[in-house]
Formats: C-alpha cells, sequence, structure tokens
C-alpha cells in the first residue's frame, strides 16, 4: 500500500478569522440532508483502482486517492453523494465536469479520464492525482502574496480559462479553491460543475432562476440572475487577483446576500487603499475587471493580467516570465494567518453603493424572507482535486 504525502491534497483547515463564505459555494434549492456514512476503505475497488485513502470531503462528496494495482498509477477519484448521484440534475452537473474539461484539454486544467457508477449507485470519475495544495490555503498561510510572486500564477489560470473560453465553455465558478498549486511549479484549474456552454446552453440542466456561484466571486451579473457569458469569469478573475495582492476581499458580509447586493450594487475600493503593498500604479487595471458592466471589462482574462502585469513591471517589480516553483514546506501546519496579513490598514474602506437593480431587490427580498431557513441553501464546496 502506498502511503500518500502529508503535504498531498489535505482540506484546509480553517480558522475563526476566516471570511464567511468566501469559498462557498451556493445554490437555491431543496435543503441539505444527511445521509449515513459509506465511506470506502483502504483495498476497495473503483473500477480498475483499489482506494488508498480518503483525502478531502465536502457537501456533494468525497474524495479518494487510488491506485492501479498493475501499473502503479496513482489517481484521485471524486464520488458524488448517493442522494446527488440520484438527482438528475446533481448527476448532470457531475458529468458535465468530466465533459468540461476534455473538451478543453489544456495542460493547466485537472484531466478526467474515467466515470462510472458504484454497485450502490454513487457516481464518481477518476482524474490526475496531484501533488500540491490548492491556492485558497496557501493564500490564508501567506495572507498575500507579492506581485512577482501572483501575477505568474494569475497569467496561468488566464491562460487556461482563456482555452476554455475557446472551447465555448465559461467556468462561472472561478476562484482561488478552485486553483491547485503543484509542488513541481505548474497549476490546474479545477471544477467545472456548474461551467456553462457560451452558445447558451448550460452543460447541465438547471432550474430556470437559479442563482449558483460563490457569493464573493459572483460577477454582478451572476447576482442580478441575468445572462452571462465569459466576461463573468473575467470578473471573478478580477477578484482573485485583487486577493491575492491583497490578501482581502474586495466586499465583506455576514451572510451571501449580503455580499451578492454588494456585488451589484457597489465599486471595489481601490486595492492599493486596502494594503500599502500594492502599488496604486496596479489599482486601474485590477478594478477594470471589476467594472459592473461586462463591456467595460477586459475581452480576456490574459488581457486582464496583461494590464496589471504592465502596470507592475513600470513600477519596478521584476515579474518572473514562467511560472516560478513555491516551497510548500514552510507552510502552517494549523492554518493560521501569516505575518503578512498584519501588515494591512484595519480602519474600514468605505464603498460607494449604487441604485439596487428590479432584480436584484427581488432577490434580496425573496432572500430576506427565508432568512430563517438557510437550511435552503445547499452550502457546499468538494476538496479538489
Amino acid at each position: 500500500m502506498i502511503t500518500p504525502p502529508t503535504h498531498a491534497l489535505r482540506p484546509a483547515q480553517k480558522s475563526p478569522s476566516e471570511l464567511p463564505y468566501a469559498d462557498t459555494m451556493i445554490q437555491v434549492g431543496e435543503p441539505a440532508v444527511s445521509e449515513p456514512r459509506r465511506d470506502l476503505r483502504t483495498g476497495d475497488r473503483v473500477g480498475e483502482y483499489e482506494i488508498v485513502v480518503k483525502i478531502g470531503e465536502g457537501g456533494f462528496g468525497a474524495v479518494y486517492q487510488a491506485i492501479h494495482p498493475l501499473i502503479d498509477k496513482q489517481v484521485a477519484i471524486k464520488i458524488l453523494k448517493r442522494k446527488y448521484s440520484a438527482n438528475p440534475e446533481m448527476a448532470s452537473r457531475f458529468l458535465a465536469e468530466a465533459r468540461a474539461v476534455n473538451r478543453i484539454q489544456h495542460r493547466y486544467i485537472i484531466d478526467i479520464f474515467s466515470f462510472g457508477d458504484l454497485p450502490d449507485g454513487r457516481s464518481y470519475y477518476v482524474m490526475e492525482f496531484l501533488d500540491g495544495v490548492a491556492l485558497h490555503r496557501y493564500l490564508h498561510d501567506r495572507g498575500s502574496l507579492p506581485a512577482a510572486d501572483a501575477i505568474p500564477i494569475l497569467r496561468a489560470v488566464a491562460a487556461a480559462m482563456d482555452a476554455a473560453h475557446r472551447k465555448g465553455i465559461a467556468h462561472r465558478d472561478l476562484k482561488p479553491a478552485n486553483v491547485f498549486l503543484t509542488r513541481d511549479g505548474s497549476i490546474r484549474v479545477l471544477d467545472f460543475g456548474i461551467a456553462k456552454l457560451l452558445s447558451g446552453q448550460a452543460m447541465h440542466k438547471t432550474r430556470t432562476g437559479r442563482l449558483m456561484g460563490t457569493p464573493h466571486y459572483m460577477s454582478p451579473e451572476q447576482c442580478n440572475g441575468g445572462d452571462i457569458d465569459h466576461r463573468a469569469d473575467v470578473y471573478a478573475f478580477g477578484v482573485m487577483t485583487f486577493q491575492l495582492l491583497t490578501g482581502e476581499l474586495p466586499f465583506k458580509g455576514d451572510s451571501p446576500m449580503d455580499i451578492i447586493v454588494q456585488h451589484a450594487t457597489a465599486d471595489a475600493p481601490a486595492p492599493s487603499a486596502v494594503s500599502n503593498e500594492v502599488p496604486a500604479a496596479l489599482d486601474e487595471p485590477i478594478l477594470r475587471m471589476l467594472n459592473k458592466e461586462p463591456d467595460d471589462r477586459p475581452s480576456s482574462l490574459s488581457e486582464g493580467i496583461q494590464g496589471v502585469e504592465q502596470a507592475a513591471r513600470q513600477n519596478g517589480i521584476q515579474v518572473p516570465s514562467t511560472l516560478v516553483r513555491l516551497n510548500f514546506d514552510e507552510m502552517t501546519t494549523t492554518g493560521s494567518l501569516s505575518a503578512a496579513r498584519s501588515k494591512l490598514p484595519t480602519a474600514p474602506v468605505d464603498t460607494p453603493h449604487r441604485k439596487l437593480g428590479p432584480v436584484t431587490v427581488l432577490i434580496a427580498s425573496v432572500c430576506l424572507i427565508a432568512a430563517g431557513a438557510l437550511a435552503g441553501f445547499v452550502l457546499a464546496q468538494v476538496g479538489l482535486p
């Protein structure tokens, strides 16, 4: 039996200081219900592979490390919970994720190469096993990243997402939790479970009017329940860029609806006003990606990060032309924030608000009525890859 390294694909250790809902996808639907635990054990067979150990679990399912017993190939297997496997919409989304990544086939996007069902009805797919850490864990440990470290990572994410857009696929849930940093100095974009074909069709059936996404990274058009295209990913990428460089999210709140309303109505603060580590020259290209109007954003993620990189170089920052291999061995085991966050200003930043649109008002009203029944939200995050 192979013993996995302790640093490989471990679930994030969350501390009380982390912002609520920052990496949690929401959807309005049926309440979450419990089901008996059906953990696979070491040696259990899933298709051609034998289970080694569970390496992650979330609201929708679990992820296991496994190995092919004949050729010793290590893989990760994501298994959907039985109740969701029996749900046509959820099963469709699960299959759509596998189809999406195989349609794109990019070196910075997770590779999924097998799909099937367990005897008890649970669906699963098999993907490459990655040795490293999720970007949100790395960021949580560091507090923020210097532009020289952040920009190469963001450049690679942009290349992956632009490839997806060229294939007609929008991610719709781009965030640090869905970016994985590998020990060999590469990255992978994960979780295309709510991806959408840019032809106007979803890659799986979704109920009309359902809000889907992670509140802190949702574009204004997502928050308003409107039609979206690749520019929603550009907006989420702008949030990621803001977060990596400042160590903070542009909008904070005590509930998903607080965040959604701010994305729809409030102007993001200048990054340099949030962190004195960010040169003011970087404000304009970052805030351009966070424009409320899709037409006023960069046409692609690469265009967006190129603007940030150009401003950084003009400000004397030496940005590597390729990805840099990061050292994960210095990460804290508790997941506590590093000293970098202590350098950030503590004073609140004023964000002027816009008038709420009618759709946003309707959404807010419905959610206020449902505030006493937050169980109606399915709050879930599956530890990947």
